[in-house]
């Protein structure tokens, strides 16, 4: 073998290490899931929001339609380990369901709930010309100012449409200022 063959031989194995030990080609991140509800429970909303690796959900756990189930609010990077989830494990939560009507053919829907001093709307809202717009709002309690208003990735929301979960959603109490004045001004 010559010596260019010796060198080359050499210097593979260490530009493959280098290659193979660079961040660049370093394994992805995880991928931003779909949803942070739980492995077998229904997905009433949930988005991936943008500019961000962080998910908001409403989901469903057992049977709500019958009354034998409950909804939840799970927010996060992972659905084991929500940042944020209300009602806490065996304690009872109370959401509301507003209509939102705007004008243009165009409507949808905000779940809310108060939660150590703050008021969390998610919502989400379709219409004419594949309109499709969704999120999260955080406000302090008495403010209408919102402190956190965060949209959803582009065409990345999930509404269900489960005629019987969507009927369940509908026994929720109204949120009388949502009903009024709808989401909160930027």
């Amino acid at each position: 073998m010559n010596d260019y063959r010796k060198s080359m031989m050499k210097t593979i194995p260490t530009i493959a290490l280098f290659l193979f030990a660079t961040p660049a080609f370093a394994a992805a991140a995880p991928p931003v899931p779909a949803t942070m509800c739980a492995r077998g429970d229904a997905v009433v909303f949930s988005c991936p929001l943008a500019g961000s690796t962080k998910v908001v959900s409403i989901c469903a756990a057992g049977d709500v339609a019958h009354d034998k189930g409950r909804f939840y609010y799970a927010y996060g990077r992972d659905a084991t380990k929500p940042e944020l989830a209300y009602p806490t494990a065996g304690a009872t939560g109370e959401f509301t369901r507003s209509h939102l009507g705007f004008a243009g053919n165009t409507g949808g829907y905000a779940y809310a709930f108060t939660n150590a001093g703050f008021k969390y709307v998610v919502y989400s809202v379709s219409g004419a010309n594949n309109l499709q717009d969704g999120g999260l709002v955080v406000l302090k309690d008495g403010e209408s100012r919102p402190v956190k208003r965060s949209s959803c990735q582009p065409g990345a929301v999930i509404d269900t449409e489960d005629d019987t979960l969507i009927d369940a959603t509908l026994k929720l109490k109204r949120d009388p200022a949502l009903e009024k004045s709808g989401l909160p001004a930027r």
